[in-house]
């Protein structure tokens, strides 16, 4: 009986120990250039919330290619290399402010990505907020003609932004710089469609004027981890990081902006002068997108591409309300 006793007591404390010590700690790959990113100031606020839950996550910078073990912190662009249909939260011209992009996200345009994302083997856990893009020359970019014939210089492969600025008028121009010294010789000539934290990181205050307020594209990155992956984990640590990234949105999207609205300052005290497009220059600017199912990849089918379109329209109601009109995907057809 002793040896029984003594046996149900080992049994027990194993239990208990292997409870308090589960789930074990997993990384989270932050696919970021630097600890100030919003991307890692992000994470560190997650890995925190978890640890209060008794779950430890570890930051870890991200390597060039997503591995499939690890909690992911990427890109929109990067994550919709692996979910295709991600790629509508980039649409240029599309989403009239961040709170009808937020509509969306938190709305049936969401729930559908995150569908799509675990029809590809994805587990699409939240979007973050980096800020919109601006466009930032040596001149307000207020209207139409204003933009013709220009030079901006894209740094990655963005078919999205090729297009759009083509539509505009645009010339885009790859480039590939070594420093940043490099990249600004590239732009003392050349705009860029960047967030103005981009600007800031760039240092483009030193060959760039000014900056307008387009607003015009998300900038936003993605929690997500491989199904597989995700479902190896306990459901104790799935509800903890569950939970914490749901308790952490409103934190992360006020954070992202007070961000925003400092490297504005920051460009403005190094000398650049901010405009505000006026919404009729934004409006004419949209009209003359191409068909918003054009921006989509062609891997995702024709029909699903005018759903997505359709849904994320109904779902944030892009320009009906913020910008006084709201063409279809019909009527933007006209340009091709």
């Amino acid at each position: 009986m002793r040896r029984l006793g003594l046996r149900a007591c080992v049994l027990f404390l194993a239990l208990v120990t292997a409870t308090a010590a589960e789930p074990r700690a997993i990384s989270v790959e932050v696919h970021a250039p630097d600890a100030k990113h919003i991307a890692w100031v992000s994470t560190a606020h997650l890995a925190e919330s978890v640890r209060k839950r008794g779950v430890e996550l570890s930051p870890v910078p991200g390597p060039s290619a997503p591995s499939g073990g690890s909690l992911l912190v990427l890109p929109i662009h990067e994550f919709a290399q692996h979910v295709p249909a991600a790629s509508v939260l980039e649409l240029p011209f599309f989403y009239g402010d961040l709170s009808a992009l937020h509509r969306a996200i938190d709305g049936r345009l969401g729930a559908e990505l995150r569908a799509a994302a675990q029809s590809s083997g994805w587990e699409l856990l939240a979007i973050w907020d980096e800020g919109m893009e601006l466009l930032s020359g040596n001149i307000p970019y207020l209207q139409p003609q204003v933009l013709s014939g220009k030079e901006f210089v894209v740094l990655r492969e963005d078919p999205i932004a090729e297009k759009s600025l083509l539509a505009l008028d645009i010339w885009t121009r790859r480039a590939s710089p070594a420093s940043v010294a490099e990249l600004q010789t590239e732009c003392v000539v050349s705009g860029r469609s960047i967030t103005a934290q981009q600007i800031v990181r760039e240092q483009l205050a030193r060959v760039h004027l000014d900056v307008t307020l387009s607003r015009h594209r998300y900038a936003g990155w993605v929690v997500a981890v491989r199904t597989e992956a995700w479902e190896r984990q306990s459901p104790r640590f799935r509800s903890s990081v569950t939970e914490a990234l749901k308790e952490m949105l409103a934190w992360q999207r006020a954070r992202a902006l007070g961000e925003e609205n400092q490297a504005l300052a920051l460009l403005r005290r190094d000398g650049m002068t901010t405009y505000p497009l006026p919404p009729e220059s934004w409006k004419r600017f949209r009209e003359m997108q191409p068909a918003w199912e054009s921006f989509l990849p062609a891997v995702v089918p024709y029909d699903q591409r005018r759903e997505l379109v359709d849904v994320a329209t109904t779902s944030s109601t892009p320009i009906a309300q913020s910008r006084d009109s709201s063409p279809t995907s019909h009527e933007a057809s006209r340009v091709q």
